[in-house]
């Protein structure tokens, strides 16, 4: 059956994250070695290890986890709404945001709660700051529009994903958009990927799924009965169990309609 759609991963697939997340945490420890003597390279691994490690220990998530919001967007994001689940994580990410700074700074014997502060507010502002969409995606998107209906599917908080869309000026492009937050359920469970199949009134035999993630992306196309078009910009290595379940790899956007 002939590719009718084409859905779309945010994070990682048409907008930088990973070097976005870096790129802050820099700025911030640059920052910081400014106000007071230490290494400023030791400060953003610590720093980066302490909010892995505290967002896996919080109460919020099992719900972060399901969802699909990471540990490094929980050190910028927002996280406002109404449902209990957000309301919960809105009390807990200020006290998450300055405590990774606190534990990351103690590492290096500096006890010092507002620059913990300023730092938390720093990455903030400088994560905001580090939006770019990668090159070959606008050009690639405008084409493939005029052939196929586009979706975008993300996980992630709804105000953060949406704010990120809104930055990125990707929204112009598709069909439909699907937040797992807003949906209520995440990537890779079949039910969401079945609720952007049904916006865009196609059987998953006719749609593909094009992604970086291949535990939320690949693995949860194929479970839909979708084909999964593996993107990895980075060169990162297949893991065995996955390798089954890619349709085809890229490494950039520009190869996909040659694939298609």
């Amino acid at each position: 059956m002939s590719v009718q759609a084409i859905i779309f991963d945010l994070d990682e697939t048409l907008i930088e994250d990973r070097q976005a997340t870096q790129c802050a945490l820099r700025k911030a420890c640059l920052y910081a070695q400014a106000r007071v003597q230490l290494d400023s390279a030791r400060l953003r691994i610590d720093a980066y290890r302490h909010a892995k490690l505290l967002w896996a220990e919080a109460p919020t998530y099992a719900y972060c986890h399901a969802i699909g919001i990471s540990a490094s967007e929980g050190m910028w994001g927002r996280f406002e709404g109404e449902t209990p689940d957000i309301q919960a994580l809105f009390q807990w990410a200020p006290v998450f945001q300055q405590l990774l700074w606190k534990r990351a700074l103690a590492e290096q014997d500096i006890i010092n709660d507002e620059l913990a502060e300023e730092l938390a507010a720093c990455f903030r502002e400088e994560r905001r700051s580090c939006y770019r969409v990668f090159s070959d995606v606008e050009a690639v998107l405008s084409t493939l529009k005029q052939r196929y209906a586009l979706a975008l599917l993300t996980n992630g908080a709804p105000d953060l994903q949406r704010e990120k869309i809104r930055a990125s000026g990707l929204e112009q492009y598709f069909d439909t958009i699907a937040v797992s937050g807003e949906v209520g359920i995440g990537k890779p469970e079949p039910e969401i990927f079945v609720h952007v199949l049904q916006e865009l009134g196609v059987a998953p035999e006719q749609a593909v799924m094009v992604g970086d993630s291949l535990p939320r992306d690949i693995a949860g196309s194929y479970h839909s009965g979708m084909r999964g078009m593996w993107i990895n910009r980075y060169d990162d290595v297949c893991q065995e169990e996955y390798r089954p379940m890619i349709a085809s790899q890229i490494s950039v956007l520009d190869e996909l309609e040659a694939v298609l």
